[in-house]
């Protein structure tokens, strides 16, 4: 989670930035062509994603922009080094970043959208302006940081562990936070999930047939048997650098090449230079005839399961009336995240020990109605987790870096609290959570009486379904706006001296470790426990700036990581094997016999 300083064209060179990115691209891209700059991009977009900005160095950044031996035998690239490194040793830093995903991918947009002109500057010049722009764009990047952390200053208390990490980071950390093997094993098997929800209702049929036609599929399986030939290399090329795609000559070839076209940006199609939605339905361009290339992998892994959401959602605004799914957000939300997908999971990880009772289950016997049951609920003897389950989408000009105080405000509104057409705050996560805290404490949990108030310890958890809420600092944010309302309940009389902090888990990380959690291998009451000791660094043994820092960062570690490296230290993997395993006979069918899980461990 350290981030090495990102270097600007302002922090090595005398000059203005431009005012605007089509400045920038007018005065330093003079004389190259569209098909070189994307060609450029994308290489460095592939370098930087099979390479962690903590094990790069601005001279293995620079060595790729110029080439492995170009900082030593042209003479201004070699200028340009010593330009950058001198700005390090000025700051007290050995090591720099000169390439971020963000204002690369910024830059792809950009050009992607640029009118073409001839390619008429040399292999030198052509580096030399490709590092100028990379230069260029990180500072305006930078220069949006600068804003929102200023932003930030009217918000979030000064000296907090919120305001020190989650102003510099909410718009890009699930950009730079990649763990490959993690990430396709969960949109894999969100992937099937989802198709098997859609064939479990009839009402569905017509969506789901509407999907397979526009890719010109038979089954669900024959289009993920197709989109893993656009994976599949993300996991298994060696060579640094972009990834293409090659459709084999023969008589599948228009076939094929129409196939990867549905995942291919258009000509002239509009792209948002802030948000990558767009990148995640459409992660690949085609250069040629044939040969796609993938803009940033990543993208390409999640178009897997995340980008489906809005295929569909496309797809169903253009149903007949009669056949279209009138709620599809609501149906995608509840039922299929929440009811199919969590409790599921859920049910797994805990129905063997203890109580442990979905929501739906609860909701019929709840005494008061209308106020709200909670998603997901387990006891096991005087520990209690409780689940409060949201997929919800931060709209994109809120999460783009340039105005936290408009992020601030969508997360507030998500998790915390909204006012509503009559004046009236309507609780949201935090307070609905609390709402069935003061219920376990007042013993009017429905189905669950075996247990005494006064020694309970309640866990609060909140379960939300994308990792771009990993990002570190809004655990601490959202926790503090739940510990303001647990403190006016306890001015009331409510005893919650045995309530621990809220915790965000997302639920890609329940379904890395649900096998675990069935197996009892990790307990999940333990590992929170350990998570909140985590959390509380002892900042007294700070003996300089950067000892402090490290253990403010610390103390604003997100759940996902902290499981990671705590179940990593046991030997555990973060991908549930088994699971992975019981999909390719579905993914297979007809295909390929079935193939044996492994026995557990």
């Amino acid at each position: 989670m350290n981030r090495k300083l990102l270097v600007g064209f302002d922090d090595v060179f005398e000059s203005t930035v431009p005012a605007t990115s089509e400045q920038l691209l007018t005065r330093v891209l003079s004389g190259v062509s569209r098909f070189w700059l994307l060609r450029g991009v994308t290489q460095l977009l592939g370098y930087i994603n099979q390479v962690p900005a903590d094990e790069r160095t601005h001279t293995m950044d620079m060595q790729r922009i110029f080439g492995a031996l170009g900082l030593w035998q042209k003479p201004q690239a070699r200028d340009y080094y010593e330009q950058v490194t001198g700005f390090g040793i000025a700051h007290g830093k050995s090591e720099l970043n000169v390439l971020h995903p963000k204002p690369l991918l910024q830059l792809f947009q950009l050009g992607f959208q640029r009118v073409d002109e001839p390619h008429t500057v040399s292999d030198q010049d052509w580096e030399c302006q490709l590092f100028l722009a990379c230069m260029l764009m990180n500072t305006l990047y930078i220069n949006q940081q600068h804003a929102a952390t200023e932003a930030a200053k009217q918000l979030l208390l000064a000296g907090t562990v919120a305001s020190f990490v989650l102003p510099s980071m909410f718009s890009d950390f699930e950009l730079i936070n990649q763990r490959l093997a993690q990430i396709l094993a969960a949109q894999l098997l969100k992937s099937v999930r989802f198709f098997e929800f859609m064939e479990s209702e009839p009402r569905f049929s017509p969506l789901l047939q509407a999907f397979l036609a526009y890719h010109g599929c038979t089954d669900w399986q024959d289009y993920n048997r197709g989109l893993a030939g656009v994976v599949k290399p993300v996991m298994y090329d060696n060579e640094l650098g972009r990834i293409n795609l090659n459709v084999s000559p023969g008589d599948a070839f228009e076939a094929d090449r129409a196939f990867l076209n549905r995942f291919a940006l258009t000509p002239g199609q509009a792209i948002d230079e802030e948000d990558f939605t767009s990148l995640r339905t459409t992660p690949l361009y085609e250069e040629e005839p044939g040969l796609f290339v993938l803009v940033y992998p990543v993208l390409a892994v999640e178009a897997l399961h995340k980008g489906l959401y809005f295929q569909f959602n496309l797809l169903n605004d253009a149903l007949p009336e009669a056949e279209r799914i009138s709620n599809w957000r609501s149906v995608y939300c509840d039922f299929y995240s929440e009811q199919y997908l969590l409790d599921n999971l859920l049910d797994i990880s805990f129905q063997g020990r203890g109580v442990a009772l979905r929501g739906t289950v609860i909701k019929p016997y709840l005494k008061q109605k209308g106020l709200g049951e909670p998603d997901y609920y387990f006891r096991d003897g005087h520990r209690a987790i409780l689940f409060e389950s949201k997929d919800v989408i931060v709209p994109k000009g809120a999460r783009t870096g340039t105005d936290f105080p408009a992020y601030f405000e969508e997360v507030r509104k998500r998790f915390h609290y909204e006012v509503n057409d009559k004046g009236r705050e309507v609780g949201k996560a935090t307070r609905q959570l609390l709402r069935n805290v003061a219920r376990l404490l007042n013993h009017e949990m429905p189905l669950d009486a075996d247990y005494d108030p006064a020694a309970l310890i309640i866990y609060p958890v909140l379960v939300l379904h994308d990792r771009l809420y990993n990002v570190p600092g809004l655990n601490v944010l959202v926790n503090d706006w739940f510990q303001q309302d647990l403190a006016v309940r306890a001015g009331e009389g409510l005893p919650v001296h045995n309530v621990r902090p809220l915790v965000i888990v997302d639920v890609d990380t329940v379904m890395a470790y649900h096998e675990a959690f069935r197996d009892q291998v990790l307990v999940f009451e333990d590992v929170l426990e350990e998570y909140y000791n985590y959390l509380q660094p002892d900042y007294s043994s700070a003996s300089n700036e950067a000892t402090l820092e490290k253990l403010i960062i610390q103390a604003a570690m997100p759940f996902a990581l902290f499981l990671e490296n705590y179940a990593g230290e046991k030997g555990l993997s973060p991908v549930p094997v088994q699971a992975l395993y019981a999909l390719l006979p579905k993914m297979n069918t007809g295909l390929a016999p079935e193939v044996e899980p492994p026995a557990n461990e």
